[in-house]
């Protein structure tokens, strides 16, 4: 019996194995939101200890008490787990989600599964290696023997590890409080509720809680269930978006009907203006914009998205809220009521038609239904597009800018316009081929191919301003280039700090006043109150940014706005009005 019971110890562990592994890895990928305390060790263990043990017990049931088949259903479970973690957590920095799965259509994006594979480590030959060793011993002769997994001893023997492991982390709270050390019971008090916890610190939740705790904890999200405000609740966020004395700037501006044409450029970094390499500039057209007296240009935007990228940066484009920590914004948003710029610009009769251009399929990242959430009446992508391009391809931002263009001049003024870019997107062991070359050997590869995208993108963009002038829609329009989000600094190749992460912002025929507009820190947040303050409007909701159309800007991303825009984004706040 005691040979059996060492089998089942070893089998059990290799999927615990499968899960500590994923998780030290994922500690050298995300970023967590609190300090790494010394409690950190035992509460992980603890977690995979009760997550491996679940999938167990379910195997059991599910199989009517096989031990071995059980095992089995573990070890798959976790395996499966560990390495789909891993992989997402390098394209995305974070754990899975709760509703990632809503988005497993993206996994067909031809890029999206490049990067994927761009991700692969060598230490993922562990998980082969555990693969091959509980294989092994799955199949082995002796294991094959009638008999071998008595159910109640491997029960028996599973209740030894529980006791050992309990009494562990008893001993250790012990002499945590002898030794005066608070970090275990800070851990576990300070980010109550759970729920609550989860959604401001999610990698660091995860880490110590474990995915059956995060599924237990948040079960509504799999339901996408409303979040039911209570009145103290609903007048703090009202106390905070109805202060304007940060969202608007002195003086009266005119309401004018004008285009507003929004460029979201895929991770374009900041560090790239005025930059020169082997003697070339690398955006020359946006050199003359930012060069131009009459153009507004900051720096030093920082990036606030969470776990959903690109979409995360539209989102906070398009409706002044940060997104979600804990998940992906989009997948709770669907069919949800915000007050989307598109559709705020359309009430105040500043815009009569509005579309959007994308180089994806309409589905990626959930941008169909976010149009309509946003008040987008049009939605163009890749499948409109005229000329050759095969099916599992998405618009270079040649195309994306012909495109635009075309449509454009059959569109009646005054409009919005949200264009999407793709070609800077990674991986970056390629470039885009259009007779620009850099040879500059003290730059990463990765590096080098990713300013020649960015040339690229500069030039697209100045075709595509040339013939806004021709047409005369220029004149009548202010144009605003941004990104989406910035460039990681581990996808090209670049130790962090390397480089910078700050973000571009141009507005183009803005008529602002340069004297007394802020050209320091600021953040993406504060664009979509900004445009509502150039255009001269006032709603009740301006976002939840700060305006940087004067002087004395303060920080706008704050622990409790953050806090309010969940509770917006959770509730369908905007639904009640």
């Amino acid at each position: 019996m005691r040979n059996v019971n060492r089998k089942f110890l070893l089998m059990f562990f290799f999927s615990v194995a499968n899960l500590l592994l994923m998780h030290w890895q994922l500690v050298l990928t995300v970023e967590y939101e609190y300090p790494f305390r010394a409690d950190a060790i035992w509460s992980n263990v603890f977690a995979c200890l009760i997550d491996t043990s679940v999938f167990f017990l379910v195997g059991l049931l599910g199989t009517w008490g096989r031990v071995k088949l059980s095992l089995l259903i573990t070890f798959v479970s976790t395996w499966l787990l560990a390495l789909f973690n891993v992989v997402y957590a390098r394209f995305f920095g974070h754990y899975i989600p709760a509703m990632a799965i809503t988005q497993v259509g993206n996994l067909m994006d031809v890029e999206v599964a490049k990067c994927i594979l761009e991700g692969f480590r060598w230490v993922d030959l562990c998980y082969v290696g555990l693969a091959f060793l509980f294989g092994w011993l799955y199949v082995g002769r002796k294991t094959m023997e009638r008999g071998w997994w008595n159910l109640g001893a491997c029960l028996k023997t599973l209740g030894i590890v529980w006791g050992a492991m309990l009494a562990s982390v008893a001993a250790f709270i012990v002499v945590m409080g002898l030794f005066r050390d608070d970090s275990f019971k800070v851990s576990y008090t300070r980010f109550s509720p759970m729920r609550m916890q989860y959604y401001q610190a999610p990698n660091n939740m995860l880490f110590r809680g474990g995915f059956f705790r995060r599924t237990w904890t948040c079960r509504e999200d799999f339901f996408q269930g409303k979040m039911a405000l209570t009145e103290v609740q609903k007048e703090k966020i009202e106390r905070e978006y109805k202060d304007y004395s940060e969202r608007e700037s002195w003086g009266e501006r005119p309401r004018e009907s004008r285009n507003l044409i929004f460029i979201i450029v895929e991770s374009y970094l900041s560090a790239t203006s005025d930059l020169k390499v082997d003697g070339k500039e690398i955006t020359p057209f946006l050199n003359q914009l930012k060069r131009d007296s009459s153009v507004y240009y900051n720096g030093h935007v920082q990036s606030n998205i969470k776990m959903g990228e690109s979409s995360d940066g539209q989102f906070i484009y398009m409706t002044g809220l940060l997104p979600l920590k804990s998940d992906i914004t989009v997948n709770l948003m669907k069919g949800r009521t915000v007050q989307g710029l598109p559709k705020v610009l359309a009430e105040k009769g500043i815009t009569t038609q509005s579309h959007a251009i994308v180089p994806t399929s309409p589905t990626f990242w959930e941008q169909d239904a976010m149009n309509d959430v946003y008040g987008i009446g049009r939605l163009y992508s890749k499948l409109d597009y005229q000329g050759d391009l095969p099916i599992y391809r998405d618009l270079n931002d040649e195309q994306v800018f012909e495109m635009a263009s075309q449509i454009d001049s059959k569109t009646q003024v005054p409009f919005f316009s949200m264009i999407l870019t793709m070609s800077m997107h990674h991986p970056y062991d390629k470039c885009e081929d259009h007779g620009f070359s850099l040879s500059d050997a003290s730059l990463t590869p990765e590096y080098r191919n990713y300013l020649i995208n960015c040339h690229f993108f500069d030039r697209q963009l100045e075709k595509y301003i040339t013939a806004l002038r021709k047409s005369g829609v220029y004149d009548k329009s202010v144009v605003v280039i941004t990104a989406d989000h910035h460039a990681h600094h581990s996808l090209l190749s670049m130790e962090e700090g390397e480089i910078s992460e700050e973000l571009p912002l141009y507005i183009v025929n803005g008529g602002i006043d340069q004297t007394t507009a802020w050209h320091g820190t600021c953040n993406q947040l504060d664009v979509y109150t900004t445009l509502l303050d150039l255009f001269g409007l006032t709603p009740q909701w301006r976002g939840f940014g700060h305006t940087l159309l004067k002087k004395d800007y303060r920080n706008s991303v704050t622990e409790e706005v953050q806090t309010f825009s969940e509770w917006i984004i959770r509730s369908d706040y905007f639904a009640g009005e």
